[in-house]
């Protein structure tokens, strides 16, 4: 990791390919704080982003064709700076949608500016969306027109560091499995979190909740990130949910 300017930093993450081995990401941390926390770039934030680099193809295959009035390619929650929907964005070349809360995200839309050029004709919007009324979503007035605007599904769902309060649990459970799209076998959410030992309780009512609304992990996995960067805990754990397949191939419907 380098300086890129003034308030600025750049992140090397590690892409596995030999032609390319780093994408460099430019974060900058405005002073922004919502719910008395500061913008920041915590340490799952940029395991997400390393994963969304390095994982295999096979694990996450978007459609040839996505109506995007209906469908948002790529869904963040709880963005933060933005970095792992960045990266998301460029692997997989997909629009995306990064939302947090309303405060944080004039610091998401700069980190968007920052990295047009590694972007490239993806375009990356930023919006707001409502945890607790999972429906209430809506992008940043300055972002124009856009059909993704009228959309109420997602292909792919990130989300990194969000489950530090004992309400965290229900509120992604929930928010993750109104959104993502039971359309397609293939949509995915991937979910990514320091392992503190303070909410390792809130960690398993997570899983619990997402298997209770008919959502399997399909994968997961343990990642340390650097300590010399990350002053807070850095081990991290990530996993890939989807609907559950019954037996026809279809996701299943949600447990009553």
């Amino acid at each position: 990791m380098g300086d890129a300017g003034p308030g600025t930093r750049t992140f090397d993450i590690p892409t596995g390919n030999q032609e390319n081995p780093r994408l460099q990401i430019r974060i900058t941390e405005p002073a922004l704080r919502a719910k008395g926390l500061p913008l920041t770039t915590w340490a799952s934030a940029e395991i997400l982003a390393g994963l969304m680099q390095t994982i295999d193809s096979s694990r996450i295959v978007f459609p040839r064709v996505l109506n995007q009035s209906e469908v948002i390619p790529i869904l963040e929650l709880g963005a933060g700076t933005g970095m792992a929907g960045v990266s998301a964005a460029v692997r997989w070349n997909q629009h995306a949608v990064l939302t947090d809360l309303s405060p944080i995200v004039p610091g998401i839309a700069a980190n968007v500016a920052l990295n047009k050029e590694i972007l490239k004709d993806n375009r990356v919007l930023c919006g707001t969306l409502d945890w607790e009324n999972p429906s209430d979503f809506h992008l940043a007035e300055d972002e124009g027109a856009s059909p993704l605007a009228t959309a109420t599904k997602a292909h792919l769902i990130l989300t990194a560091d969000t489950c530090y309060s004992e309400e965290h649990p229900l509120l992604i459970s929930t928010t993750v499995a109104h959104w993502l799209s039971r359309d397609d076998p293939n949509a995915r959410a991937v979910i990514c979190y320091a392992l503190r030992v303070a909410y390792l309780d809130e960690i398993r009512e997570l899983w619990s909740r997402l298997e209770d609304l008919g959502l399997e992990s399909v994968a997961d996995g343990q990642q340390r990130a650097d300590s010399q960067i990350f002053d807070d805990e850095c081990l991290c754990e990530w996993s890939i949910w989807r609907w559950k397949q019954d037996t026809t191939g279809n996701g299943s419907a949600p447990a009553s």
